[in-house]
């Protein structure tokens, strides 16, 4: 038997991964005011999103894909016997009901999954999903291993401001590290498919220490990692050096989850 992977546009991509026949990405769009509609990681690079982000008066708003769009891909993957979709977190987004609208329409097994996470943690996700398919696993197998790495993956990330969390309500629990103090850099964690508080620093030396803090002993375990961010190639390049990893795997989060995080987050997952 034969599986498949649908997985969202939230969900940072290892090298390889797009032009797998065995995956597809169904994508969230972003808007920019009522009459601009922008598809996630393709209508727009993601440094034309960050540059347009820091200009714009208006907040942008994002959009879960239509049930249509999984269907599609549902029924793109006619070749193979199963479907396994992993979403972004249900607390974070409406693309799981989406999807799983989309499986109780389509004439095939299709099963749905919360990752509980978002991008490098989905990301993660995802791999081990695809190192089972690749060991030869059926469906049953490939769902364990994915519940596996939802279990035990660890999302970190820091922002240099909770403004665009607290303007498009992802902020869940870490409403209470907002503050006015000067140079206040929160890091946050996902944890249960929740933005939740970690760490409230003052300046960047002292954020990106938290992180190496609590992400060092998984370094030494020889844990794998996934690093993104949003226009913050210099501070995540200080994260990795201080972590001493040689060849990282790096994304960049696309206008979906950086309208949320915002201009200067970064972050790391690791399992």
């Amino acid at each position: 038997m034969t599986t498949a992977i649908v997985t969202d546009s939230t969900t940072s991509l290892m090298p390889g991964v797009r032009e797998r026949p065995d995956v597809r990405i169904v994508p969230l769009t972003f808007h920019f005011g009522p009459n601009e509609e922008y598809t996630d990681k393709v209508d727009m690079t993601t440094g034309e999103f960050y540059a347009r982000l820091k200009d714009v008066d208006t907040f942008p708003t994002t959009s879960q894909p239509p049930a249509g769009a999984f269907l599609e891909a549902y029924e793109a993957l006619g070749a193979y016997d199963d479907i396994l979709v992993l979403t972004v977190s249900r607390k974070l987004s409406g693309t799981y009901d989406s999807a799983v609208s989309a499986a109780e329409m389509a004439e095939r097994s299709v099963e749905v999954v919360d990752t509980r996470s978002a991008e490098m943690g989905s990301g993660l996700i995802l791999r081990e999903t695809l190192r089972v398919i690749d060991e030869g696993g059926d469906l049953v197998e490939v769902r364990r291993a994915a519940e596996s790495a939802i279990r035990r993956v660890n999302v970190l990330f820091a922002v240099g401001t909770l403004e665009y969390l607290q303007k498009s309500g992802r902020i869940g629990r870490a409403q209470r590290l907002f503050g006015t103090a000067l140079d206040i850099r929160p890091v946050l964690r996902i944890v249960d498919g929740e933005v939740v508080p970690h760490k409230r620093t003052r300046g960047l030396r002292r954020q990106l220490a938290a992180i190496e803090e609590e992400a060092k002993p998984a370094v030494e375990e020889g844990r794998s990692f996934l690093f993104g961010h949003v226009d913050a190639q210099e501070a995540l390049d200080e994260l990795i050096a201080a972590l001493g990893i040689d060849e990282p795997v790096v994304t960049e989060l696309g206008g979906v989850v950086g309208s949320h995080a915002g201009p200067g987050a970064y972050g790391v997952a690791y399992l």
